[in-house]
C-alpha cells in the first residue's frame, strides 16, 4: 500500500530508489496506450498558382447518384449525412447549422483529411469541385483532385509508353500513309521559304506529333477520314476541284457541281465532312473522289 510520502513523491517527480517515479509511471502508461496512427487522404488544387489558404464552403448543389436528381449537400459537424433530404431536422435549427457548418481548407494547394472523417470524405466525393466525380455537371474555379502517387505514376508511365509506341509506329510507316496522316494532323509540306520538305523531314515531324499527342495519333492511324482529307487536298492542289467561285460553290474543274460551302466554314474541312456523310450528295462526292485515283 502506497504511503502519503510515496504519492507525494510520485506527484512531485522526486527520486525514489534511484528512479523518478512520475517519469516511470508516464513511460509505462505511454507504452500501453492505444496507437493513434492516422492515414490521410490528400487532395490538391488543379490551379497550382493559388498560394496561401483557400476555403471551399461546405454547401453545394449536386446530382444525387441514387436519385439522379439535383440535391443540396451540407458539411455540418455532428450530422449523420450530407444530403438535405436526410437532414430535415438538423436544417430546422438555423443556429446549429450556422455554428457547425464546415468548409474545406487548402493550405498551399493541399487538403489533408483523416480516413476516419467519413462525412467530409462523402462531401468531397459528391461535390462539383472534385474533378474525379463522375456525376458532376458543372465546373468550379476551385477544382481539385485526389492525390494518388501510385495511380498517377502508373498513368504517367502508360502515357510515356504510348508516346514511344506511336513514335516508333510513325518511323516504320509507309511514306504514302505518312503523308496522308501528316496532312490530316496539320503538318505543312513546305518550309518557310516555300521549298517542299523531304519525305524524311515530313516523317520526322509526324514522329514529333505522335510523341506530343499520342492519343490523337493512334485514333487516326486507320481512319477513313484521313484518306478522304488527303484525296480532297490532292484534288484541290491538282486543280481538279475549284473553290474560287464567288457564289460560294465548290465545283469540279470540268464544271460539275459539288455543293455550296457555308460562309462560316473552311472549304476543305466542309468537303471532308460532306464526303463522310451518308447523304446522296456525300456518297456521290466520295465516289467521284475515288474515281480520280483509278
Amino acid at each position: 500500500m502506497a504511503t502519503l510520502k510515496n504519492v507525494q513523491s510520485a506527484m512531485a517527480g522526486k527520486e525514489e530508489n534511484g528512479l523518478f517515479v512520475a517519469e516511470e509511471v508516464s513511460k509505462i502508461a505511454k507504452a500501453n496506450s492505444v496507437s493513434t496512427d492516422t492515414t490521410w487522404v490528400i487532395f490538391k488544387l488543379v490551379n497550382t498558382k493559388r498560394k496561401g489558404r483557400v476555403y471551399i464552403d461546405g454547401i453545394d448543389d449536386v446530382i444525387n447518384p441514387k436519385t439522379k436528381k439535383m440535391e443540396r449537400i451540407w458539411l455540418i459537424s455532428g450530422a449523420n449525412s450530407i444530403w438535405a433530404s436526410e437532414l430535415s431536422e438538423v436544417l430546422k435549427d438555423k443556429d446549429y447549422v450556422r455554428n457547425n457548418r464546415k468548409s474545406l481548407q487548402f493550405e498551399s494547394g493541399v487538403l489533408r483529411v483523416p480516413d476516419w472523417d467519413l462525412l467530409t470524405l462523402d462531401f468531397i466525393k459528391n461535390c462539383r469541385h472534385l474533378i474525379d466525380n463522375p456525376n458532376r455537371r458543372t465546373g468550379s474555379k476551385f477544382e481539385f483532385f485526389e492525390y494518388n502517387p501510385a495511380k498517377q505514376q502508373e498513368a504517367a508511365l502508360e502515357k510515356e509508353l504510348l508516346e514511344m509506341d506511336m513514335a516508333i509506329e510513325a518511323s516504320k510507316m509507309d511514306i504514302g500513309k505518312v503523308r496522308k496522316l501528316a496532312n490530316f494532323l496539320g503538318i505543312i509540306f513546305y518550309d518557310e521559304l516555300g521549298e517542299p520538305k523531304t519525305d524524311d523531314g515530313i516523317r520526322r515531324e509526324l514522329m514529333l506529333v505522335a510523341k506530343r499527342d499520342p492519343k490523337r495519333f493512334k485514333e487516326n492511324l486507320d481512319s477513313k477520314e484521313v484518306e478522304v482529307a488527303y484525296l480532297i487536298k490532292k484534288a484541290i492542289i491538282d486543280a481538279k476541284i475549284d473553290l474560287g467561285g464567288k457564289d460560294g460553290n465548290a465545283r469540279w474543274a470540268n464544271g460539275g457541281m459539288i455543293g455550296k460551302i457555308p460562309v462560316s466554314r473552311k472549304p476543305q474541312q466542309y468537303l471532308v465532312e460532306l464526303a463522310m456523310t451518308n447523304s446522296d450528295e456525300g456518297r456521290t462526292f466520295l465516289e467521284q473522289l475515288n474515281n480520280l485515283n483509278k
